[in-house]
């Protein structure tokens, strides 16, 4: 060997065991950043390509998730339902004359979350048009029945909390800090008098009463209105982490089998359960409990290691795609500037629970899929989202 060739192998090797040791020592360091955070914490970062594991502390112990089960449920709901699935808001009446309804109007709702108040206004303003609508000679009976109607919250839920409205007929963004039976009454009802409302300012006559009640399966089905499709749902569910477009995804899973006419928690909860285990191979009750859509309940339990498998199938499945529900760091939502680089991620939040989960490409162009997770912190020197940041930045650049 040349004393040139020498020289260099030496100077490469040289180099080598200095990266080397510059990583061991960086790993030092963030291993006691993990050690002192005064908390439950959870940490699993794999290379997305390889599936080599990168940093894992606690990987497989279970945590609180809080929001980051909305992954969970966007897996349900693009296996289940389908990225094309709109939900039907449908009509039924019977007409003796145009622009007259003899009897009653039903309307049956089927949980679309995407409903504003100015949403139902213009449904009311659709079909008078489309009838020329003058008079409704009988009552307006709202069909509540698809989305079991006594569960109006989600299992685990604080019932006295700022929770959001779930039920057949939802009004988007409407809230409610009641008792339990102002909070049950409000739900459908609200929706119709929105609706009856728009009626009165169009001219439209109806002296009859809005109330409650089961479709006459009778009558033949006049008009359906349907949300937005699922894609642009789950996308805001995600971004925005939105509890109610997220909780109803989860009520309706148990709709998409025709056997099920009443959808309720423990259908939800089945359904959910199934998929999870077709596609992840995780036994509900065994390696994890999820009991709601949306991650308000503290009875959820998943592992760092869970969530991202549950990211890593979506990513093999739906490839660059799946990046489109995730909020990033560069667009509205709930990571928007939070690092310095480019992130997709999911974040979750609790008075005692915080995680941050999602992809990233690092400073050396390794694209990695990680999950972090914090429990049972407190105290203002332990901010786990400050905690997140650092594990982060540390795997951004040394990785």
């Amino acid at each position: 060997m040349s004393i040139r060739k020498y020289i260099a192998c030496l100077i490469t090797m040289i180099i080598g065991i200095l990266l080397i040791s510059g990583l061991a020592f960086c790993q030092e360091e963030i291993q006691q950043e993990i050690y002192q955070f005064q908390g439950f914490s959870g940490i699993f970062v794999q290379d997305l390509s390889s599936c080599e594991v990168l940093l894992s502390y606690n990987q497989d112990k279970l945590f609180t998730p809080a929001s980051l089960v909305k992954i969970f449920t966007l897996v349900a709901g693009l296996e289940t339902l389908g990225q094309e699935y709109r939900y039907p808001t449908v009509f039924y009446f019977s007409s003796s004359k145009p622009g007259y309804i003899s009897g009653d109007m039903f309307i049956k709702g089927y949980g679309d979350p995407t409903r504003s108040p100015e949403d139902i206004r213009k449904i009311a303003q659709d079909l008078i048009k489309k009838y020329n609508l003058q008079q409704i000679s009988g009552d307006i009976i709202l069909d509540d029945s698809a989305l079991c109607p006594g569960e109006f919250l989600g299992r685990g839920w604080m019932w006295d909390d700022q929770n959001p409205l779930i039920g057949s007929f939802i009004i988007k963004g409407e809230s409610a800090r009641e008792t339990r039976i102002s909070y049950y009454k409000k739900m459908s009802i609200v929706w119709g008098e929105i609706f009856c409302q728009e009626l009165y300012s169009q001219g439209v006559i109806f002296n009859g009463e809005l109330r409650i009640g089961k479709l006459d399966e009778n009558l033949s089905i006049k008009a359906v209105f349907y949300s937005e499709p699922l894609d642009e749902i789950l996308a805001y569910m995600m971004r925005m982490s939105d509890n109610q477009s997220a909780e109803a995804v989860f009520r309706t899973l148990a709709t998409a089998d025709d056997i099920v006419e009443i959808s309720t928690i423990s259908h939800s909860i089945t359904s959910m359960s199934k998929i999870v285990f077709d596609k992840l191979n995780l036994q509900w009750g065994d390696d994890y409990i999820i009991v709601d859509g949306c991650g308000l309940s503290e009875y959820n339990l998943i592992t760092p290691a869970q969530v991202v498998r549950a990211i890593t199938y979506l990513y093999d499945q739906y490839g660059t795609e799946i990046l489109q529900y995730f909020a990033n760091t560069s667009e509205r939502g709930t990571v928007r500037q939070r690092f310095p680089f480019q992130l997709w991620g999911k974040t979750g939040s609790l008075p005692s629970a915080s995680g941050l989960a999602g992809i990233f490409k690092t400073k050396n162009n390794r694209d990695v899929v990680f999950c972090l997770m914090e429990n049972n912190f407190s105290g203002e020197q332990n901010d786990p989202k400050k905690y997140e940041d650092r594990i982060i930045e540390y795997i951004y650049e040394n990785y």
